[in-house]
């Protein structure tokens, strides 16, 4: 009963997610996530149900289904690609590498300083060719090693890029149609950008160095950008997007997409217990044995078979019927080969796969 109760309370509350009517103690949870395509991954937008990841140094972004496959790769070539956001039908990313720098005498600090020339990438997704770009000049307190671009977002027909330098946190308010920074911004330490039904949400960077573990709804005023709500996230971030009712994450610290529901901090730890998950194998890559760990949040049936690539079933590792509760089973791959292999839960409507590398 109280099992129940539980899960219909989660129920209300998740059904509610559209409204964002939340309180200042809420907490946003994992309730979904796939492995990312990069260890060097950076931002994430969503659009018409595709996901669009940036990887960093190596000048990608990458195209993925709902699922986290892979559909198809952009490449850029000798650019640094940071925060993505979608606006009238282009995907724009941040490029964190200056393309320029010029000094520029201050008189009122006697002194010229260093700033950098920065771009923003207009694509065309459709082509994956870059249709447009905004360079805009960042302070750097005359050092260009320390300044940094980190996230994007697009809120009331204008653009919004967080940076840190050696001057501190802003905000460049950027017009798109005139190519020109209409504000520079006082804030706390945003990162990544959202536009939220209608409102701008960031991601709040604590750490100094792009990535935070809080969610924060920001308010436009007098030349600042206020903090009003705070949503705390079980882990640190660098960018955030909206699929219309979920917000979805880019988990930096463990490289990992994830979609968050709303649950107030009362029921977390108690909810936390009642859901299903299937983790990721470890050791992976492993030789020859590793161990898969599940949980399950009542008595059901549970089949967890393993597969090679060619969709062939190469263990059973569980088939019978279990109480709710987590457990670990090891996998022995002592007579398989090197490769790629998936395994697969079913658990009443619960189904997820991951994969594992098996390496001689």
């Amino acid at each position: 009963m109280f099992l129940k109760k539980i899960i219909l309370l989660a129920f209300i509350i998740y059904n509610s997610i559209p409204s964002f009517l939340y309180s200042q103690k809420d907490t946003l949870i994992t309730i979904q996530e796939f492995n990312s395509p990069s260890s060097l991954a950076w931002g994430i937008e969503y659009d018409s149900n595709k996901f669009f990841v940036s990887a960093d140094s190596l000048g990608n972004i990458y195209e993925l289904d709902t699922y986290g496959e892979l559909i198809k790769t952009f490449h850029f070539p000798n650019r640094r690609l940071k925060g993505l956001t979608f606006f009238e039908n282009h995907l724009w990313v941040v490029n964190d590498l200056a393309v320029d720098d010029t000094l520029i005498y201050q008189p009122s600090e006697n002194d010229y300083i260093t700033y950098n020339i920065y771009s923003i990438l207009k694509i065309n997704v459709l082509n994956g060719m870059i249709s447009d770009s905004i360079r805009f000049i960042s302070r750097s307190a005359n050092s260009p090693t320390t300044n940094y671009i980190w996230g994007i977002g697009s809120y009331n027909s204008k653009l919004y890029v967080s940076s840190n330098s050696g001057w501190g946190p802003c905000t460049y308010e950027i017009d798109p149609i005139t190519k020109t920074v209409t504000s520079d911004l006082c804030c706390a330490h945003p990162t990544g950008f959202e536009n939220i039904n209608e409102s701008l949400f960031c991601i709040r960077d604590n750490s100094s160095t792009g990535i935070g573990n809080d969610i924060c709804s920001l308010d436009l005023a007098d030349g600042n950008l206020e903090e009003k709500k705070w949503y705390s996230i079980d882990c640190y971030a660098s960018d955030l997007t909206f699929d219309g009712k979920n917000i979805w994450i880019y988990d930096y610290s463990n490289k990992k997409i994830k979609k968050l529901s709303l649950i107030t901090t009362n029921l977390k730890i108690q909810l936390n217990n009642y859901i299903f998950n299937l983790g990721q194998n470890y050791p992976n890559p492993f030789n020859p044995t590793t161990q898969i760990s599940y949980q399950i949040p009542k008595n059901s049936f549970v089949n967890l078979v393993v597969y090679n690539t060619l969709g062939q079933v190469v263990s059973t590792l569980v088939s019978e019927h279990q109480t709710s509760g987590k457990y670990s089973v090891q996998f022995n791959a002592n007579n398989l080969p090197s490769g790629v292999y998936f395994y697969k839960i079913e658990s009443g409507t619960f189904t997820k796969v991951n994969k594992m590398l098996l390496l001689r």
